[in-house]
């Protein structure tokens, strides 16, 4: 009986070194701007039909349902309880709000938007700062406890349009990290997998697409795995950093019908995915 009761314990020892935990994944979100068509609301509801627990917001998009305004600090509290109280029905949650650049802020209004980061509990801040306004993303970051991740639109209007650029504006600046959009990376010709290793060690989130060409800032959206991004590459580089962070699938073409291309985006991803964190 010992001798039996011994060899199984030796088995169930070897077995659970043998276990696996297993391999956490990043997040995956959709920025809303890929149905900017719609509400706030009706993004939720879109996002939810894909599987989609995550959501990025754009500030300027309306909130829809009767209520009145865009997604931003303006709300007041009867709103934000409203749509606290619908995220929670839909089992959902506002990962970023952005992309916060100059078309939204000023020096004056900035810190309503942490506030209001903070009162809807959205844990980062996509955003494009203006060079001189670097100091005061971050120290607000530290103040509220959100996180800045800067984007990257098209050259030469983005002051973060090459990986450079970002890398230069995160150092020394804890709060402050990157989110970039590798559509618009290879928009501008740079080389996206060299930019996400750049990245290493502060790279929150990034929106993830795939374009027409590469060099070319004119080139539209593609359907995932039929442009130039080269996204297996780009998701093996994500494994090697053991990057958990969130993945924001974008899409802006179609857009006025883009739900057919939107469920092909998603199986993509997760078919992607699941074969390279296994």
């Amino acid at each position: 009986m010992k001798r039996t009761l011994a060899l199984v314990i030796t088995c169930l020892v070897v077995l659970s070194f043998n276990v696996r935990p297993p391999v956490k994944k990043p997040l995956f979100a959709v920025q809303t701007c890929t149905f900017h068509h719609w509400s706030f609301l009706e993004s939720i509801d879109k996002a939810d039909s894909l599987g989609i627990k995550y959501l990025e917001v754009y500030p300027g998009q309306a909130v829809g349902g009767g209520i009145p305004g865009a997604f931003t600090y303006t709300l007041d509290a009867d709103a934000r309880a409203k749509l606290k109280d619908y995220l929670k029905y839909k089992k959902t949650k506002v990962i970023a709000l952005g992309v916060v650049d100059k078309y939204y802020y000023t020096r004056e209004n900035l810190e309503q938007y942490f506030k209001f980061c903070r009162d809807m509990q959205i844990p980062f801040m996509t955003a494009e700062p203006e060079p001189g306004d670097l100091d005061l993303f971050n120290s607000l970051g530290l103040k509220y406890k959100i996180k800045v991740a800067l984007h990257s639109h098209p050259r030469p209007e983005s002051h973060y349009w090459h990986p450079d650029s970002a890398v230069k504006a995160m150092k020394g600046r804890a709060m402050i990290g990157a989110w970039p959009d590798i559509g618009h990376w290879a928009r501008n010709g740079a080389n996206v997998v060299d930019g996400l290793k750049k990245m290493q060690g502060k790279l929150w989130g990034m929106h993830f697409k795939d374009i027409e060409a590469f060099d070319k800032v004119e080139a539209v959206d593609v359907v995932f795995g039929k442009g130039v991004c080269n996204l297996p590459a780009v998701v093996a580089e994500l494994k090697r950093q053991g990057f958990t962070g969130v993945i924001t699938m974008e899409y802006e073409a179609n857009d006025w019908n883009n739900m057919q291309d939107m469920r092909g985006n998603k199986k993509y991803c997760d078919s992607l995915f699941n074969a390279v964190y296994h």
